[in-house]
């Protein structure tokens, strides 16, 4: 007789545990679909911000592929939206300029370019001009969270010396 009070108090032992397990669960889950959802959410932005970045690099190849295709910026912003195809319409911005020069004697350390016919300060070689495009497009989470509550804009930037690729 001993044996069949005590399965009856296991039984009830179980319900009340199951019960808790399903409070539990209910308390866990908006906890653990808000990290699913914010990972999922972080993951586009740096996908994004990738994507950004591409774009000014494939913007910078275009125009780096001779003199006409560097002053061409409709042709340049045509290859940097071709790259990004995430950001619709014109929603990527994209500036690009050949103000910049480099010394082949000393990479790395640029200068404003002399204009046509002014002094060449590389002398006796000539300097590298260089074109730099920057791309810019804005970034809205799905899940608004801190400190991610609003649209803010993602920057890329390229630069390469004409004729070189």
């Amino acid at each position: 007789m001993m044996s069949l009070s005590n399965s009856g108090r296991a039984r009830g032992r179980r319900r009340r545990e199951g019960g808790g397990s399903l409070v539990e669960f209910a308390l866990i889950l908006p906890i653990m679909m808000a990290i699913l959802f914010g990972m999922v959410d972080v993951g586009r932005w740096i996908f994004l911000d990738i994507e950004v970045t591409s774009a000014a690099h494939a913007g910078a190849q275009f125009g780096s592929q001779s003199q006409g295709n560097a002053n061409n910026s409709a042709g340049i912003a045509a290859a940097a939206r071709n790259d990004a195809p995430d950001f619709s319409g014109n929603s990527l911005q994209v500036t690009s300029s050949v103000a910049n020069c480099w010394c082949p004697a000393t990479p790395g350390t640029s200068f404003s370019c002399p204009t046509y016919g002014g002094t060449n300060s590389c002398a006796p070689a000539s300097p590298i001009v260089l074109l730099q495009v920057n791309t810019q497009g804005t970034y809205t989470p799905w899940i608004s969270f801190p400190p991610f509550t609003g649209s803010f804009t993602i920057k890329g930037s390229a630069m390469i010396p004409l004729g070189q690729y």
